[in-house]
Formats: C-alpha cells, structure tokens, sequence
C-alpha cells in the first residue's frame, strides 16, 4: 500500500473492486476507503483563505467552506454556483479555486 491519504483510498477503492461482492471485507475496504477520501477532502478546507475544486473533492466540502463564508452553494454535474444574497452567481468547478479577500468570494480559474 501506499502512504499519502489519497493513495491509501485508492489502494482500498481497487481491494474492493477486486473481491467478489459476498465477501465481507468488501465493505470495509469501501468504508475506509470513504474515509480516507474525507480526510483527504477536509484537510484541503481547512484553508479559510482558499480552497481548491478538485474532480476528487467530496461534494459537500465546498459547499459548507463556501457557507463558512456566508454564500450558498449548489452543485451541479460541472461544478457549483455559489452566490450570496443579490450578488451575481459565480461558477467554479475542477480545478478553480475559490479566494476569501475578507469580504468576498472569488474564482481563480485553471490556467
């Protein structure tokens, strides 16, 4: 197995997928496997200043960073909009990420 949090989840996510679906050590290779994603996904919003949109990012981890903020955010099948109050809506998806000036939000987008 390997070491970063996001190697072990995928060294999990292929146990599992390996093992026939009678066997119960599949669901606990599943389970951890959860689980080291969401660790994964909780130490990259730990940043109250940004947070970067990954295709690997579990889906609610933006949204309750972004309503740390004060904004909503909805996701969609490309990404989120986020919007706060009558502010226009911003779009960000895989590979933005999301700035906190102090006031508000903003979309640094992919090069």
């Amino acid at each position: 197995m390997s070491g970063t949090l996001f190697d072990l989840a995928q060294d999990y996510e292929s146990e599992a997928a390996g093992l026939w679906p009678w066997q119960r050590d599949r669901r606990a290779f599943q389970e951890t496997a959860r689980l080291f994603r969401r660790m994964v996904c909780n130490r990259e919003a730990v940043d109250p200043g940004q947070i970067t949109i990954n295709w690997t990012t579990i889906i609610d981890i933006p949204q309750r960073w972004c309503r740390q903020h004060g904004y909503l955010a909805v996701a969609g099948s490309w990404g989120y909009v986020i919007q706060r109050g009558d502010e226009p809506p911003i779009v960000a998806g895989p590979g933005d990420t999301l700035v906190w000036d102090g006031q508000r939000l903003t979309v640094r987008g992919v090069p």
